[in-house]
């Protein structure tokens, strides 16, 4: 398997797993909530090019047009990337012979991109250090990047048959 066909495949991961977390969230917090959360992504990244990287707090941020197209279209991209990263990191045989720790450990590591970037852009602080409640929020986090790990397991399994 060349590196293009892998990353491919790390693709088709990513996106399985983002359907995966976010077929989850959905059942955990509605519709409304993970809807509103993408909107704030969309917010942030629509308003970068007039107020800069880092808000004060993107929620009091005024909103953009089209803030959730834009907010959902980076929250799959990342996936998408991330499921890149995942099948660059453990190469062919994760994706051949999926293991869960694979998965489950790579997931749970990528809570630390919006730790450490994105929450602070937010103004939200390192890992939501500048909310009411931080560990609760912190797990959280790792909760829904762990069900992103196993969804990225869960999809390397149901193609692990095709691939050769």
């Amino acid at each position: 398997m060349d590196f293009l066909e892998l990353m491919a495949w790390g693709s088709v991961l990513g996106l399985g797993a983002t359907l995966v977390t976010d077929c989850v969230g959905f059942l955990r917090q509605g519709f409304a909530a993970t809807h509103g959360f993408y909107c704030l992504v969309g917010r942030w990244l629509g308003s970068v090019h007039r107020q800069g990287l880092f808000h004060g707090d993107i929620r009091a941020t005024q909103p953009v047009q089209a803030e959730a197209a834009l907010g959902w279209a980076a929250h799959i991209g990342l996936g998408v990337v991330f499921g890149m990263g995942f099948a660059a990191l453990f190469g062919p045989g994760a994706l051949r012979m999926p293991q869960v720790w694979q998965g489950l450990s790579f997931g749970v590591l990528t809570v630390l991109v919006p730790w450490l970037v994105f929450q602070p852009f937010f103004g939200w602080g390192i890992a939501v250090s500048k909310t009411p409640e931080p560990w609760r929020m912190r797990l959280r986090g790792l909760i829904t990047h762990g069900v992103f790990g196993l969804g990225l397991w869960l999809s390397a399994l149901l193609l692990s048959g095709l691939v050769d």
